[in-house]
């Protein structure tokens, strides 16, 4: 994951912004009150902190850019049922050891990872969600207009650097059989523009509720 990137990007950001609409989405689908969350790659914290407000019983937020995680840690110590993790979410043995969760939210996360840590993420996922639990991925896919924009990635397949910036566009009938061949049930799985129109632009996302029988 591009990590000097993210740092460089967060450190612009100084007060708080409205949750996303995936954010809004999986809290009025499946509701927050007394539900345990964790979110990978929390960035500025909107969606953690949404979460966190409506009503979840604790929201774990992970991301591995320690100046963002140190401010939000300060700017947000009031909310008692929220806590930020300087973490990488590839590896997260350590920070959930002996916690399984209601939710794992993945937003615009799986993208920034390659091939093989996005299969040790689905798969830490498929083991640490409780029965009846979701996995909430939105991410970028083949469909999305920039796809094999920029240059190509060696020694990887359907990623590519532009602007300084990795990102790797997941194939959407394929990860739909990955986190099946796992065990999850898909209760809503769509690619499609309308997910997450921002500056008058409205690219085309994947966008999956994977449910834990």
């Amino acid at each position: 994951m591009d990590k000097k990137y993210w740092e460089k990007v967060y450190s612009k950001q100084s007060e708080e912004e409205k949750p996303s609409l995936f954010a809004v989405f999986i809290a009025e689908n499946l509701g927050m009150c007394g539900k345990k969350l964790v979110e990978l790659g929390c960035g500025n914290g909107r969606d953690a902190i949404y979460f966190a407000n409506a009503g979840a019983k604790h929201v774990d937020a992970i991301d591995q850019c320690e100046n963002i995680i140190n401010l939000l840690t300060y700017r947000f110590q009031q909310i008692k049922n929220l806590s930020f993790h300087c973490q990488d979410f590839t590896c997260m043995e350590d920070v959930t050891k002996e916690k399984k969760f209601d939710i794992i939210y993945s937003r615009f996360t799986l993208h920034s990872i390659s091939k093989e840590q996005e299969q040790k993420v689905i798969q830490w996922a498929y083991q640490n969600i409780l029965s009846g639990g979701s996995f909430c991925i939105e991410v970028r896919g083949h469909r999305n207009e920039i796809f094999g924009v920029g240059v190509p990635v060696e020694g990887e397949t359907d990623a590519f650097i532009l602007n300084d910036h990795y990102r790797r566009f997941l194939n959407f009938e394929s990860f739909c059989k990955e986190l099946t061949s796992l065990g999850f049930i898909l209760s809503f799985a769509k690619e499609q523009k309308g997910f997450a129109p921002y500056n008058n632009q409205n690219e085309t996302y994947i966008r999956i509720i994977a449910t834990k029988p």
